[in-house]
């Protein structure tokens, strides 16, 4: 095999792994326009949600027209969507909803995977300033401040901090 030869299979290959960068750039496209489309029928309450509530361990399938969950301290929250936003809060690639309660207390994620919209309520903590990046602040009254994310895991999910502030102990946390 002569040099010209090399030159041909390398120009062949770098042809080849171009093609199928793009045809992964365009699924993801297209599967976060899939996941849009559902996520916005849901928004609009033209589609049903499935979420689990851990206060009375069950999982529920939903639609935001009638949205209540059962706690530990109120029987009957009903959820009033009043502010919304797209974005890859957990980093894989597909966008998901975060809709925010009218009494800006409750908040509910919104995930398609495989055809399937999951929900997941969080009232722990406030939710603000959320990035294009997916982080976002959360705080809490009594003093703390961080930067976090969320991943989802099935029916659950796991809010970390990334940074960490809070004046009243002095502590002031990175990673």
């Amino acid at each position: 095999m002569d040099g010209d030869d090399m030159k041909k299979i390398l120009a062949i290959f770098l042809c080849l792994t171009m093609c199928f960068g793009f045809i992964g750039c365009s699924n993801t496209e297209k599967m976060n326009d899939e996941a849009k489309t559902v996520l916005t029928k849901v928004l609009n309450k033209e589609e049903n949600f499935t979420v689990y509530n851990a206060s009375v361990d069950k999982t529920t399938e939903e639609n935001l027209e009638k949205f209540r969950y059962p706690t530990y301290s109120n029987a009957l929250n009903i959820f009033v969507p009043a502010h919304y936003t797209f974005a890859d809060f957990d980093s894989d690639g597909t966008e998901e909803l975060l809709i925010i309660d009218a009494r800006l207390s409750d908040f509910l994620f919104l995930r398609y995977d495989d055809g399937k919209v999951y929900g997941y309520v969080h009232k722990k903590i406030s939710i603000q300033d959320v990035k294009t990046d997916g982080s976002f602040m959360t705080f809490d009254y009594d003093g703390y401040k961080a930067i976090s994310r969320i991943s989802f895991s099935g029916s659950s999910y796991e809010i970390t901090n990334q940074a960490y502030l809070d004046d009243s102990e002095n502590k002031y946390l990175l990673d």
